[in-house]
């Protein structure tokens, strides 16, 4: 029962009772089993595993043996079932790898260097911290992993997740892995390849029947060969006699044990026999030239598999070719481009080229092969074959200075080819782009050399593409606009940002043309600006329609500052003239004469906001703190804003930084929106003062809940008479705006009636001339 439980589900094993297991009780096994690690009764015995080439001592297998005080040595077969059915195998397996590690670090000391295999069971296997546990006795033994061979059964690979799991994880740390009694169990051949082993080890007994049984060798044969094409060493278990050795030898088995070599011995008894075990191949088995043609005939097998193998699995394709009869014919041909092409190995070798590919790509390729094997170096061509490009190399090979076959190196190209396409055409709608718009579009490096000039300099300024071949920009600007470009060519590669210019550009036909341009940087891969692409346009006639429309505006105002100014003040001068007449005709009262004074102090008023406004303005910048100017401000409004009962909030966002302006025209400006919003409030309110960062601008925004503007006013502030309060002139306003736009700024009016009106002054933190 313990024998069928260990070989896995659904099976059965014979039992046969003998005479020393009858004087045995099962139970007492069981519980002399429990003191046995305690009492030092387990040993270890070593039997050597010999490389039957050259007959030395490649690795040795621990079995246990169990030294029992009453009935003497127990077989493993007795007890081990015993200590997987109670779980005593795990601190007995555990035990066995401790020792045997230990024992093989000691030879290692002694010069006696050499791999150990310690045999797992099933219910070992599947611990959970097993490989760990080998992690734990490699560190703690001080051996390498590399001598280190773990041997698992057939029987423990059924659950195949698992077991590929534990396997790599013990591959990981570097030991070795075996499958022993290899051929008894059920396993897949499938999973085999799956398994990272290192070692076959055929069951002994398919090897005890090899001379009685023609299947047994057939059985042994083929997991030889098996083993060799997977590239895992293979031993022979259970070598007794010479015939099975020299058996082996024949057919390149690496390695056998047995008692052939020698029975499991204690580590000091093998340690006296080694020489005389590694002496054993080299008297029994075949000779010593023998095995070595032999095995020198294998490794050309596999050196020539390993060939086939490399060509068969590149990711191109390699053709051979002969000429035979005056015929072209291929002698070897595959690769993964081959099958990708829709071809395979047997459709080419052996055929030549018509009776592969079509008759008038045949003819035009023999061209290319007739070269080659005219001794002719670096011959290439490209073909397309279902959609797929490649590119060929054909290299001769000669012997005795003549050509006696050639090599074909084919490489896919499809994705270049793609690419090379796409490639073309974008090229094509760029320049498509580029030579049908009117925009002139130039490229230049950071020394001013020209790299493209679009063909529309043609059209807009008379030069052809030719033209600036050996010339520089620079030619053909204005002298006294070269400063100004060259300091915004220099900007613009430092700060590899874009920027934008206007300059004076020379005609072909002499005159000169006003350009508007942008010039963007082209940054390279060291990060550094390598070229400046330039984006301009003639901007001549465009600018005279503004300066026209500018002189017509000027007239406009004039005209309605004309009317506005005799408008309001003939109110006054109406009013004035009214009391005069009252007072001829001898009617006189005190108020009369104060209403005449409010009239001419209308006047006075109107008059000296016009003397302002023509007063040639000159600022004075200073780095200032624009927070002081408003403390400033509300300092001087507070009591007249007070006596109308309306509140002047300041409020600050954080770390709002200086500007540069002028101090005394800034404060001008806010004490005229703050007073015109204290007016706009009739029955008590509040102005509020907001100031926030803008990256580039400091925002100051000016609250009030007066009585709003409305839709048409709006539009029009900053005009003359046209004012955010009922009897306004606007031309503070208009003085305001002035003085924001001098500093570079803007100031913008957003208002509804009977709500408010919030004004936006934006100052940049730098003033640029």
């Amino acid at each position: 029962m313990y024998q069928a439980k260990k070989a896995g589900k659904n099976n059965y094993k014979f039992y046969f009772l003998n005479e020393n297991e009858i004087k045995m009780n099962p139970l007492k096994i069981e519980v002399d089993l429990y003191k046995a690690i305690e009492r030092n009764e387990l040993q270890l015995y070593y039997q050597p595993k010999i490389n039957l080439k050259t007959g030395k001592i490649v690795g040795v297998e621990a079995l246990i043996r169990w030294s029992h005080p009453e009935f003497g040595m127990i077989s493993p077969a007795t007890f081990i079932p015993i200590a997987e059915e109670t779980g005593l195998i795990i601190p007995i397996g555990e035990w066995a790898l401790l020792a045997a590690c230990t024992q093989n670090k000691q030879w290692q000391e002694k010069g006696f260097s050499t791999m150990v295999a310690v045999n797992l069971s099933a219910r070992q296997f599947t611990q959970s911290n097993f490989v760990q546990m080998v992690a734990n006795v490699l560190k703690d033994t001080g051996m390498s992993p590399q001598f280190l061979e773990l041997e698992i059964t057939e029987s423990m690979t059924v659950d195949i997740e698992h077991t590929i799991a534990t396997l790599q994880q013990l591959k990981h740390l570097g030991v070795h892995i075996s499958i022993d009694d290899f051929g008894t169990g059920f396993s897949s051949l499938n999973y085999l390849k799956q398994f990272p082993v290192d070692t076959l080890k055929i069951d002994q007994s398919f090897v005890r029947e090899l001379h009685n049984n023609p299947n047994d060798e057939t059985i042994v044969k083929t997991i030889i060969s098996m083993a060799h094409n997977l590239n895992v060493n293979v031993v022979a278990e259970g070598i007794e006699t010479k015939e099975q050795l020299v058996f082996l030898q024949q057919h390149l088995c690496n390695e056998g044990q047995g008692y052939f070599f020698s029975k499991p011995l204690p580590a000091n008894e093998l340690e006296k026999e080694l020489q005389a075990i590694q002496q054993i191949v080299e008297k029994q088995g075949i000779s010593q030239d023998i095995n070595e043609r032999m095995w020198a005939e294998e490794l050309l097998q596999v050196a020539k598999k390993e060939l086939y193998d490399t060509v068969r699995l590149q990711q191109g394709m390699i053709l051979k070719y002969k000429k035979i009869d005056d015929r072209f014919i291929h002698t070897l041909c595959d690769g993964e481009l081959l099958y990708r092409l829709g071809m395979i190995p047997t459709q080419v070798v052996g055929n030549e080229l018509h009776e592969i590919i079509s008759s008038d790509n045949a003819r035009e390729k023999t061209k290319y092969y007739e070269r080659a094997w005219e001794g002719e170096e670096l011959v290439t061509y490209e073909n397309e074959v279902n959609g797929i490009h490649y590119i060929a190399h054909l290299r001769p090979i000669k012997k005795g200075g003549e050509v006696v076959e050639v090599i074909v190196s084919c490489m896919d190209i499809t994705a270049r080819k793609k690419a090379e396409e796409a490639l073309r055409e974008s090229e094509y709608k760029y320049r498509l782009i580029a030579e049908n718009m009117n925009d002139l579009l130039l490229l230049i490096d950071i020394h001013g050399h020209i790299f493209y000039a679009s063909p529309s300099h043609q059209t807009v300024l008379g030069y052809s593409q030719s033209f600036f071949k050996d010339k520089h920009p620079l030619d053909i600007i204005q002298p006294e606009d070269i400063h100004i470009i060259i300091k915004k060519f220099k900007e613009i590669a430092s700060t590899k940002t874009p920027s934008r210019m206007e300059f004076r550009c020379l005609h072909a036909n002499g005159s000169w043309l006003l350009i508007e341009c942008t010039g963007t940087p082209v940054i390279g891969e060291n990060g550094e600006t390598e070229h400046i692409m330039i984006v301009g346009r003639d901007i001549t006639e465009r600018r005279k329609a503004e300066e026209m429309l500018s002189k017509s505006e000027k007239l406009s105002v004039i005209g309605e500052l004309a009317a506005s100014v005799a408008h309001e003040i003939r109110n006054p001068l109406t009013s004035i003239r009214g009391f005069v007449q009252l007072l001829q005709q001898g009617v006189s009262k005190q108020e009369f004469f104060d209403v005449v004074f409010d009239e001419f102090q209308r006047i006075d008023e109107i008059i000296n906001e016009f003397i302002n406004l023509a007063k040639p303005q000159c600022i004075q910048l200073k780095k200032d703190d624009i927070r002081t100017v408003l403390k400033d401000v509300k300092r001087l409004l507070e009591a007249e804003a007070n006596v109308k009962n309306v509140q002047i909030f300041l409020e600050f966002d954080q770390n709002i930084p200086h500007i540069m302006c002028d101090k005394n025209q800034i404060k001008q400006v806010f004490i005229n929106l703050v007073k015109n919003s204290i007016d706009a409030i009739s029955n008590g309110g509040f102005v509020k003062i907001h100031v926030l960062n803008e990256e580039a601008n400091v925002l100051i925004k000016v609250i009030d809940n007066g009585i709003g503007i409305s839709e048409d006013r709006l539009q029009r502030l900053g005009e003359p008479f046209f004012s955010n309060k009922e009897k306004g002139t606007g031309l503070g306003l208009m003085l305001c705006s002035r003085i924001v736009k001098q500093h570079n700024g803007t100031i913008t009016f957003k208002s509804k009636e009977n709500v408010g009106t919030t004004i936006e002054v934006r100052l940049p933190l730098f003033y640029k001339t």
